[in-house]
């Protein structure tokens, strides 16, 4: 068999996004080993569908994995895969990482047990399970927080905490605490 007989015998296909269909979760590829050749709409394979269901469609531009019928008319897509263009965003066997273009990521390490989320304005949420630690960093604003009976915000607390006093048996009041929460 030919090299290019062996090509068109192989049902697998690495090719390019070109176009989106959000609504429907398809897209059409182009092969370049196949003269550039597009695909029709190709569906997008996902982890569940019925009862769960995921979302996630390729980029325009991503380098995808194909699985075609022999005529290249029908399909589907199984994945995207790295490349020298695209690499991994961590090196890790231990990691589940989830990375978006805006800079957010939720990430696991198995190995340390430290589960993190990180947001693009430098805030995140970070549970250590081997210190049983869970810490909350928001640098550019408050931290809300809301019950069935209670909404307010940690700076609210604080500042209670910080500027409260006691009445006094003797008359008047305590002073405020003296040691307050930076």
């Amino acid at each position: 068999m030919s090299s290019e007989e062996i090509r068109a015998a192989w049902p697998m296909r690495v090719g390019i996004v070109e176009q989106q269909d959000v609504s429907t979760a398809r897209v059409r590829v182009v092969f370049p080993d196949l003269d550039q050749m597009t695909s029709y709409w190709l569906p997008i394979v996902v982890q569940k569908t019925q009862n769960d269901k995921v979302y996630w469609i390729p980029d325009i531009g991503e380098q995808v994995v194909c699985l075609m019928d022999a005529h290249y008319e029908a399909g589907v897509v199984l994945g995207a895969i790295y490349s020298q263009a695209d690499t991994v965003p961590v090196a890790s066997a231990d990691k589940f990482h989830l990375g978006f273009k805006d800079g957010a990521a939720f990430e696991y390490d198995r190995a340390a047990h430290v589960l993190s989320i990180r947001f693009t304005d430098g805030g995140e949420i970070i549970y250590d399970a081997g210190a049983h630690q869970l810490t909350i960093s928001c640098p550019a604003g408050d931290i809300a927080l809301e019950t069935s009976e209670h909404k307010t915000t940690l700076d609210t607390i604080i500042d209670t905490y910080n500027s409260h006093a006691h009445p006094d048996p003797q008359g008047g009041n305590t002073g405020t605490p003296s040691q307050v929460i930076a």
